[in-house]
C-alpha cells in the first residue's frame, strides 16, 4: 500500500489510520 493511498503525508498519520482501521476490526493493536 502505496502512502499517499492513505490520505496520510507522513508516517506517523498513516500508522493512526492503520491502527484505526485494525481496532474497528476488533483487532488488538500491540504498541
Amino acid at each position: 500500500v502505496k502512502r499517499k493511498d492513505l490520505n496520510a503525508y507522513d508516517l506517523g498519520a498513516a500508522m493512526k489510520m492503520v491502527e484505526g482501521t485494525a481496532r474497528s476490526m476488533g483487532l488488538e493493536v500491540i504498541e
